[in-house]
């Protein structure tokens, strides 16, 4: 299937060349009248000619005009500023029973797809669960999962049917989710922490380097949540049930049939203040 490619506006363009030079796919070339959509590669939809021409003379039929954001040459954050942003992130186990309005959700999910992912596929879909019988129906369900692992591990025929990879989980686990698994036995909730809304970030299962993609996505939805005073925490423990498959987990969390969830995260208003940052270690930095 042919390629969409980029317009070029003849009568705008320059023929400053920095849409050629920015097309990573040799899309566009540079003619005497200036640049034409005429290379031999096939267009991603990347945009970055439309985003980097000096004149506004390159539009793509797939990039609605009123979508496009113009920014200004310099940021309005500086370093500082998004240094405090990151460092207010954190992960939130309480929250408070307020609601997460639909507004700042499709929030999230603004901020999520303007993530970098892998051969511009931009695989993520988002399921927001809100509904409180839903969330309860969810944590019931991996609670089940991670009661039948436990039991799983004591017995050597399960053991071999679990598999290798899944046995070295569950153990190193194993201490969490007895925790886990009491917690719920009594009515407290230490899988979403409260959270009144979870949000999965998945994608097909042929989506191309869907994982990381979706990995970047959740990122930005975090650091989107912290700037409006919201609080996330991403849910591993949701995320494993989900990734082997396991029925009553996905049926609960109703995902489209077949979808690989890559992120889970709870989402809500943070019951507690943050004064203060905390300190992280000290990485091994290598510049040669």
């Amino acid at each position: 299937m042919e390629s969409v490619k980029p317009v070029i506006d003849q009568g705008r363009c320059t023929s400053c060349g920095a849409c050629v030079e920015a097309c990573r796919f040799e899309v566009l070339k540079l003619r005497k009248r200036g640049a034409e959509p005429c290379g031999i590669g096939n267009c991603l939809v990347c945009g970055a000619c439309v985003a980097v021409c000096p004149v506004g003379a390159v539009e793509h039929p797939l990039m609605p005009a009123e979508r496009i954001i113009e920014l200004p040459e310099e940021a309005p954050v500086g370093y500082p500023e998004l240094m405090d942003l990151l460092a207010r992130r954190r992960s939130i186990r309480r929250y408070t029973d307020e609601p997460v309005a639909e507004a700042d959700l499709r929030a999230l999910v603004a901020a999520a797809i303007l993530a970098p992912s892998g051969h511009n596929a931009q695989p993520w879909q988002f399921t927001f669960v809100t509904a409180p019988e839903r969330l309860a129906a969810v944590r019931a369900a991996v609670a089940e999962f991670y009661r039948r692992g436990l039991v799983a591990l004591d017995d050597d025929a399960a053991r071999a049917a679990l598999g290798e990879q899944a046995v070295r989980i569950l153990t190193i686990m194993a201490p969490a989710l007895q925790l886990l698994l009491r917690a719920h036995d009594r009515g407290d909730d230490r899988l979403l922490w409260g959270a009144p809304a979870l949000g999965i970030v998945h994608a097909t299962p042929d989506a191309p380097v869907a994982e990381i993609s979706c990995t970047y996505a959740a990122a930005n939805m975090q650091l989107a949540a912290t700037a409006l005073g919201l609080g996330t925490c991403l849910i591993g423990f949701l995320t494993i049930p989900l990734m082997f498959g396991d029925a009553a987990t996905g049926a609960a969390v109703g995902l489209p049939e077949g979808h690989r969830a890559h992120a889970a995260m709870a989402i809500g208003h943070p019951r507690l203040l943050y004064r203060r940052s905390v300190v992280r270690r000290e990485p091994p930095v290598t510049i040669i």
